[in-house]
């Protein structure tokens, strides 16, 4: 790893779609790491050289094993207290509702919009909160006619 990607590590998270659903992931208990045992939006870092989009379409396929289309950047946030004080989230589509848990999640949802807030952890569901680009999207999703 060179010295500017240890420095500046960005994580990689997708708020996935399919039919005005939301997957979400439940990570494996594993001790030490920031999210254990929680729901949240799958994702990943960033390997070195690697494209963005294509981190967070890798992450996805690993985690899930659905195929995505990338549509959009809903939000970057940071957060300098993390190993990881980078974290851009996208809006992906999937081709599919068909799931396969896979690379260190316990388990997988598909949940409504209108609904994820009370289905993520505390601190993905505070971010949801507090950040006005997550908030409006998340609305539009639930809006959206399926």
């Amino acid at each position: 790893m060179s010295k500017l990607s240890k420095k500046f590590r960005v994580v990689v998270n997708a708020i996935t779609t399919y039919r005005g659903k939301i997957l979400l992931g439940k990570k494996e208990e594993k001790e030490g790491h920031p999210i254990s045992g929680e729901w949240h939006f799958p994702g990943g870092h960033i390997e070195e050289d690697e494209e963005p989009e294509e981190a967070v379409k890798r992450e996805v396929k690993e985690e899930t094993g659905l195929d995505v289309e990338v549509h959009q950047i809903v939000d970057v946030t940071s957060n300098p207290d993390s190993d990881s004080p980078f974290q851009v989230i996208y809006h992906l589509e999937a081709d599919s509702d068909d799931v396969d848990v896979g690379d260190d999640l316990e388990e997988v949802k598909w949940v409504d919009a209108g609904d994820v807030k009370e289905e993520l952890d505390a601190t993905y569901a505070d971010r949801i909160k507090r950040r006005e680009n997550l908030s409006r999207f998340i609305k539009r999703i639930e809006k959206a006619p399926y």
